[in-house]
């Protein structure tokens, strides 16, 4: 008899074991988030809003942080994703574990006349002046458009590093899709 108890109570161990190794929540902190206002920490808590698996966000204008509990890495990535299709990025971490942003698939040391990014968080005077500030280090740069009311920034020259204009705008705490170059 003492087997079977034994060996049930064995049983009962290992499902527990196993539901305790799928619950890998954790808290998710991204750092160096361009939040200047207001409407920046509510668009920031508001690209987390709904993703299942994502609770509690927070985003901290003095910090320039936003922070987040996810259910497990999945839902971490997700929340990641949303930042980014908001507009914002930041150095990010699960737990101790590193996240990325979406890739934007860009050739290393590819060179374009004309790159323009879409989607970008430009909620105000301030975001567009930290947007302008960053881009305007950019080797090659001419002319510089900003439309915040398209969360867009054209970039025009000759012969600009794409990836350099990406880790310039990163660098600033934002984050835009890169619209193909155009045929000509």
């Amino acid at each position: 008899m003492k087997a079977i108890y034994a060996s049930a109570l064995a049983a009962l161990l290992v499902v527990v074991a196993g539901v305790w190794a799928a619950d890998e929540s954790a808290t998710v902190t991204v750092r160096s988030v361009h939040l200047c206002c207001g409407a920046c920490v509510e668009g920031a808590k508001g690209a987390l809003d709904g993703i299942d698996g994502v609770s509690e966000p927070k985003a901290d204008v003095n910090s320039k942080s936003v922070v987040f509990s996810a259910k497990n890495e999945k839902a971490a990535q997700k929340g990641i994703d949303a930042l980014a299709e908001h507009g914002f990025y930041g150095k990010a971490a699960f737990g101790k574990k590193d996240l990325a942003f979406p890739n934007h698939g860009v050739k290393k040391g590819e060179k374009r006349d004309s790159v323009t990014f879409t989607g970008v968080h430009l909620c105000c005077g301030a975001c567009k002046t930290a947007a302008k500030e960053a881009m305007t280090k950019l080797d090659g740069m001419t002319t510089l458009e900003i439309d915040s009311a398209t969360g867009s920034i054209k970039l025009s020259g000759a012969g600009m590093v794409v990836q350099d204009a990406i880790d310039l705008l990163q660098k600033a705490g934002f984050y835009g899709k890169i619209e193909k170059p155009t045929k000509k």
